[in-house]
């Protein structure tokens, strides 16, 4: 729980850092500011705790995360499995983007504050360091993983993501090649306001 004590101390004593020339609603905001990073981290970790605690119900394959049905039926990310025209390329983007999150150009950039990614840090921070400690007392865990299945598991869970993403890929590529519209076809646009 340091590894989250310290981030919140250093944003907590930002307000004191602050030049003398601003006024006092300039120090109220950033000490508002700073708490609410606080607080934000506390409420992540307090959410995460359980999860992160209970890690080694996932090394003893007690616990196990679900593929997605959309994902773990893709055995390749290549090839048709139905007619390819704009409408269903456009379908199966929009399905694969519910399952997967975001690509690359959905343009949508993190319009968190700068202490709300500061939290979301010191929360994982923590988390890590629970997650790490509750695994760590494990003899061999890397043979337990392997002998129950957990290792066999998250191998096929991360295969199905990674096949998901490649085929949102080749289907955005298809589509540009059929010159099919947003979103059967990579938003270049999109991807130049993200340099």
């Amino acid at each position: 729980m340091r590894h989250l004590a310290l981030p919140i101390i250093a944003a907590l004593m930002l307000p004191a850092c602050a030049s003398g020339s601003q006024n006092d609603s300039q120090y109220s905001a950033m000490g508002q500011n700073a708490m609410s990073m606080a607080s934000g981290a506390a409420n992540q970790t307090r959410e995460g705790l359980a999860s992160a605690a209970s890690a080694p119900l996932d090394d003893f394959n007690l616990r196990r995360r679900e593929i997605p049905q959309l994902v773990a039926k893709l055995s390749s990310p290549y090839g048709p499995q139905s007619e390819m025209n704009c409408a269903g390329i456009a379908m199966d983007v929009a399905e694969l983007d519910a399952v997967l999150g975001a690509d690359w150009d959905s343009g949508a950039p993190d319009e968190r504050l700068a202490s709300e990614v500061l939290a979301d840090e010191a929360s994982n921070a923590a988390l890590d360091t629970v997650r790490s400690v509750s695994t760590g007392w494990i003899p061999f865990r890397g043979l337990v993983r392997q002998a129950t299945g957990a290792e066999s598991h998250e191998k096929k869970y991360n295969q199905a993501f990674k096949i998901g993403a490649q085929r949102r890929a080749y289907l955005k590529g298809y589509g540009q090649a059929l010159g099919c519209p947003l979103p059967a076809q990579p938003d270049f646009k999109a991807l130049e306001q993200l340099k």
